[in-house]
């Protein structure tokens, strides 16, 4: 009998923390243990962390008795036809109402099944049960479970629970209360893992909780466990993700330092947040040090970097790049074209960009997209061909791309500088119309012409209707206000 089993089993457990030879470990496993072999006879608050209770009618200790030995039984059922399957636990099909069972119940039948009938079958348990609202969040039942594995012997199972309960508890922002207890189960003799901790690393990189993370890499030190490739390229992602440059470069140096090469994902970012910061040499350097490491650059490397050059104005040196980049084998795409037209448009080479649009429009592996469209039009705006800007906005559209903010804005901007204010107020009133809403870039930019050309008064009637539909003012909002 399983009631007999588990009273014997209770009263060694009591014999055990009175013991003076007991080690940490032991009294935490045990600890656990009685609290939840006494939970066959107490009903209380499931997340309460007082003394249980020790006295209960005799009808509810045998009532919760049966309840866990019918839940094992119906739990041994179902794992025992799929005996094929125990390299990972099998999805249990238990004909069983969550809601009829208590928290302490449930901690009740992880500590049978894991006594008789062994780690996996527990371990199946607990991830039916976990998959329930009531149980999911339920701290104690992973600790448990986690320690009933450990007594067990079963290590690997038992960090892969500390995984779970990590990852479930970042789901409702208690990230660093799982982390806590993660650290408490080592200070009881739970051996921690680099790959456990990476997982925490990792959830809290991809939180935005870089400085936290940055906490748990020390405290992960400090506690003797060693940091890998992966614990540093959680911090280098965490703080591309968040651009934070200097971070960045200085965990870069750290994973150089120790010898670690890293992948093309990694060295992907972070020439990309360099090149977006306009770090294009240190870039540069990067995209040099990925192909020493043997690290092949791939066309997204090669785009970036291109990219990068063209907003510093190196377009010799980018379309040296883009030499390169199919020497390598590479064919650019719509975006490296891109990249290549706003940079000739920014230098004033608009004919040259056209050229390049061309190709692009003739080519039948990539067609323009709406950013090729804008970049070429932001070219004609600058050289106040209006003309041509708005029947490059006419063909866009006669090839189904619908212009974006940016284009509107691009062409509104250029309108103004021009003096045509009547067709500025016509695109503006467009944008409304097809759901691009004018942002500040599109006030600011009317604001600004309107008070170059001294029809101030109108200028502040058309700033004041912005703030009235939601526009916040920006920096380059007060300036224009401050010269005026």
């Amino acid at each position: 009998m399983v009631s007999l089993r588990i009273l014997r089993r209770t009263h060694e457990l009591q014999q055990k923390l009175l013991s003076p030879t007991s080690n940490p470990i032991s009294l935490f496993y045990t600890l656990f243990s009685l609290r939840a072999l006494s939970s066959y006879t107490h009903y209380g608050d499931p997340y309460s962390t007082t003394t249980i209770a020790t006295t209960t009618s005799t009808s509810s200790s045998s009532q919760s008795q049966s309840l866990v030995r019918t839940i094992c039984a119906l739990v041994c059922q179902s794992y025992s036809p799929q005996t094929h399957l125990r390299s990972s636990p099998p999805k249990l099909n238990v004909d069983l109402n969550a809601d009829s069972l208590t928290h302490e119940q449930a901690i009740s039948v992880v500590a049978s099944l894991a006594e008789e009938a062994g780690s996996m079958v527990a371990l199946s348990f607990f991830y039916w049960a976990i998959g329930f609202p009531k149980f999911r969040y339920f701290m104690r039942l992973y600790i448990f479970c986690a320690m009933s594995l450990f007594g067990n012997g079963n290590l690997e199972r038992a960090h892969e629970v500390v995984h779970c309960m990590v990852r479930n508890f970042a789901e409702i922002e208690r990230l660093k209360e799982a982390a806590d207890m993660v650290f408490e189960m080592q200070n009881q003799g739970l051996m921690l893992s680099t790959r456990t901790l990476n997982c925490v690393l990792g959830i809290a990189c991809d939180l935005g909780l870089v400085e936290y993370a940055e906490n748990l890499f020390e405290e992960m030190c400090v506690r003797g466990v060693s940091p890998d490739f992966l614990s540093y390229k959680s911090m280098v992602v965490g703080y591309c993700r968040n651009s934070r440059v200097l971070e960045v470069d200085r965990w870069l140096s750290k994973m150089l330092e120790r010898g670690f090469v890293l992948d093309n994902a990694t060295f992907t970012l972070i020439i990309s947040l360099f090149c977006e910061k306009g770090l294009v040499s240190r870039a540069s350097w990067c995209f040099d040090k990925m192909i020493r490491m043997g690290v092949k650059p791939n066309l997204i490397n090669f785009t970036s970097l291109i990219h990068g050059l063209c907003q510093r104005g190196s377009i010799k040196q980018a379309f040296e790049m883009l030499e390169e980049m199919v020497r390598k084998g590479w064919k650019p795409n719509v975006y490296t074209h891109t990249a290549l037209i706003d940079g000739l448009c920014k230098k004033g080479w608009t004919e040259r960009a056209f050229r390049l649009f061309l190709k692009l429009v003739r080519s039948d592996n990539y067609k323009p997209n709406v950013h090729t469209y804008t970049a070429m039009i932001r070219g004609y705006c600058e050289e106040d061909k209006m003309s041509r800007a708005e029947m490059l906005l006419s063909r866009m559209q006669e090839q189904g791309l619908v212009p974006n903010t940016n284009t509107y804005t691009t062409l509104v901007s250029g309108h103004c500088k021009a003096g045509n204010f009547d067709r500025a107020y016509e695109l503006m009133d467009i944008m409304g119309k097809e759901g691009f809403a004018p942002n500040i870039c599109t006030y600011n930019a009317v604001f600004d012409s309107l008070c170059k050309k001294g029809r101030v008064q109108e200028a502040y009637k058309l700033i004041k209707k912005g703030f009235r539909r939601g526009v916040e003012a920006d920096r380059v909002t007060f300036t224009i206000f401050i010269s005026e």
